[in-house]
């Protein structure tokens, strides 16, 4: 959920400091994982944004108290 605020997940990735093809690799597979795309990925011209069941996955993550997320 931390690439969403961010145009590209180019631009995600550099600013999280990981690599694009890591944050591709993780966000397919929690796609996979859920059935569902959770981003409408960018194009010429036009930002990546949340889809719909992806802003719903955003709001449920949000409820999730700190101490039970994961570490880096």
């Amino acid at each position: 959920m931390a690439a969403r605020s961010y145009p590209t997940l180019t631009e995600a990735a550099r600013d999280l400091g990981i690599r694009q093809s890591a944050l591709v690799t993780q966000i397919n597979r929690v796609e996979e994982d859920l059935g569902q795309p959770l981003f409408e990925r960018a194009e010429r011209g036009r930002a990546m944004k949340l889809t719909r069941f992806g802003k719903r996955v955003a709001a449920a993550a949000q409820t999730i108290p700190a101490e039970e997320m994961p570490r880096r």
